[in-house]
């Protein structure tokens, strides 16, 4: 990679911000690794597998390995992105009911579902989020990585023509 390009400081601030949003959005999987780990083997998996990957990411872009790694780490983020999309869609578009987990439809106790947790505090009221507020903040971190790393990897190939 020619040294102008490494030295171009939109180049080095794009980088710098496409980094910052795999590796928030690498960290957030981790941290909710543990807890799915132990509902959900395979999502937990997935969930470490992948921040840890995205913690890493942070390499690449800031170093500017080439086109290979740009094509990886947006694929690899995009789909990441409709895994959650896919799953959630009922959050989004407001249809399907809302049950919280462990307890199956037909067995939930007489007068609702329990109104609290071992702890003894309240589980939070009212219908869950819907539309856009139901997109958590890691998704808004990745879908900005994407755009971030897709318009590094498009300056980065004019420059180089």
């Amino acid at each position: 990679m020619s040294q102008t390009i490494r030295k171009d400081r939109k180049i080095i601030l794009l980088s710098i911000a496409a980094a910052i949003a795999t590796v928030v959005a690498g960290i957030l999987h981790i941290v909710m690794a543990p807890r799915s780990l132990s509902e959900d083997l395979g999502e937990g998996i997935l969930f470490l597998v992948g921040g840890i990957l995205q913690v890493f990411w942070a390499v690449p872009v800031i170093r500017q390995w080439g086109r290979i790694w740009q094509i990886i780490g947006i694929t690899g983020t995009v789909i990441f992105v409709i895994l959650w999309f896919a799953t959630h869609t009922h959050n989004l578009f407001g249809t399907g009911g809302h049950m919280p987990e462990g307890i199956p439809p037909g067995n939930a106790p007489p007068g609702g579902p329990p109104q609290g947790n071992a702890t003894g505090e309240h589980l939070p009221r009212g219908p869950p989020p819907r539309g856009i507020a139901s997109i958590p903040q890691i998704e808004y971190f990745q879908i900005a990585f994407i755009g971030l790393y897709a318009s590094l990897s498009k300056m980065i190939s004019k420059k180089q023509s």
